[in-house]
């Protein structure tokens, strides 16, 4: 007995770690971090790196001599940034942007123009920084993605995607900042029909400088096709005109018996008009672009032309496909080849 007491006495403990502690990681109250909490301080080194790298930002810590400081860049050249990539290696005139979470990629810009990249990389560094962890915005069709993201990672509850879940221009803050790459202003189908309204407006435009042109002497192209800007107020006279705002689908206002000089400063002053709407964030104010944003919604809306998938059809009919307020274009599913289904497209785009 007193063997054993002795052996107990000189038994001792290895410390595998080497002396090495763990430490209780904690949020500004003194709680312990939750997985959300741990992604949005990731989220937000992330960023701050992305933008030192994009700006040749060195660690004042680490500055050093001037030898240093080119160790240091030439070092940095090499990192790859959490939130950018350049479209071609070492070339920064394209940029895609990604609005990062949870070692995930949520959204993209793709091929944004080397001026507007810090202004996208600073709207999320303030749409990271705007995120309540306690109480996050769960209406903003991005935090809710970061939120699910999380929780997939983690093994957590996923949140269900409301059906009505859109972004709010005016109650939501915008990730990028209003900046947009190629990718988004090829879907933008308010831009589309502003490009080609602007077109037929040009060709209207000419058609009137060559009223005077003797016909054997006009452009072929004005032989060929009549303007959808102006017609004439009357068959066999060319000193009045009719001039209308038309737009893809039909005319939207029109003016009657406009004298031919007038009717040419109308379309210059339309052209001005067109020049000014912003693509991206449509003034809804004026009810003249209200009308036309009206107009490209109501013509480009899904039908279900073989009756063969009604899904396609917009939410307020019935189906899955529903309007963007940030890319300003019809969201739809689409059916999978393979197995015949139809895959409703992800809410909140």
């Amino acid at each position: 007995m007193s063997m054993v007491k002795e052996n107990e006495s000189q038994m001792r403990r290895t410390d595998p770690f080497g002396g090495i502690r763990g430490s209780e990681i904690n949020n500004e109250t003194g709680k312990k971090l939750t997985p959300f909490e741990v992604d949005l301080q990731e989220a937000l080194t992330g960023i701050q790196k992305s933008l030192d790298i994009w700006d040749g930002k060195i660690d004042p810590r680490r500055a050093g001599n001037i030898r240093e400081r080119i160790r240091q860049k030439t070092q940095m050249k090499k990192e790859t940034p959490y939130n950018w990539k350049s479209v071609k290696e070492y070339d920064r005139s394209l940029v895609d942007i990604y609005l990062r979470w949870s070692n995930k990629t949520i959204r993209s810009q793709k091929n944004v123009p080397e001026k507007q990249v810090r202004v996208a990389l600073v709207g999320l560094l303030a749409f990271y920084k705007k995120i309540n962890v306690t109480s996050p915005d769960l209406s903003h069709p991005d935090i809710i993605r970061c939120f699910n993201t999380t929780a997939k990672n983690y093994g957590l509850e996923v949140l269900e995607i409301p059906i009505d879940l859109a972004f709010d221009p005016e109650r939501h803050i915008d990730p990028f900042a209003g900046v947009r790459g190629n990718n988004a202003l090829s879907k933008n189908q308010f831009k589309k029909d502003l490009d080609v309204a602007v077109e037929e407006l040009d060709f209207s435009i000419g058609y009137m400088d060559q009223l005077d042109v003797p016909t054997y002497r006009k452009e072929y192209r004005y032989k060929k096709r009549k303007p959808k800007f102006v017609k004439r107020s009357f068959k066999t006279s060319d000193s009045y005109y009719q001039v209308d705002l038309w737009w893809p689908g039909g005319p939207l206002q029109s003016l009657n018996n406009v004298p031919v000089n007038k009717a040419r400063m109308a379309l210059v002053s339309m052209r001005s008009f067109f020049e000014k709407i912003d693509i991206q964030n449509p003034d809804f104010n004026d009810e003249t672009v209200q009308s036309l944003y009206t107009k490209t919604r109501e013509r480009t809306e899904p039908k279900d032309l073989t009756n063969n998938n009604p899904e396609i059809k917009s939410i307020e009919k019935g189906g899955t496909s529903y309007w963007s307020n940030l890319t300003h274009r019809w969201v739809k599913g689409k059916l999978d080849k393979k197995s015949g289904r139809f895959v409703a497209p992800e809410k909140g785009l």
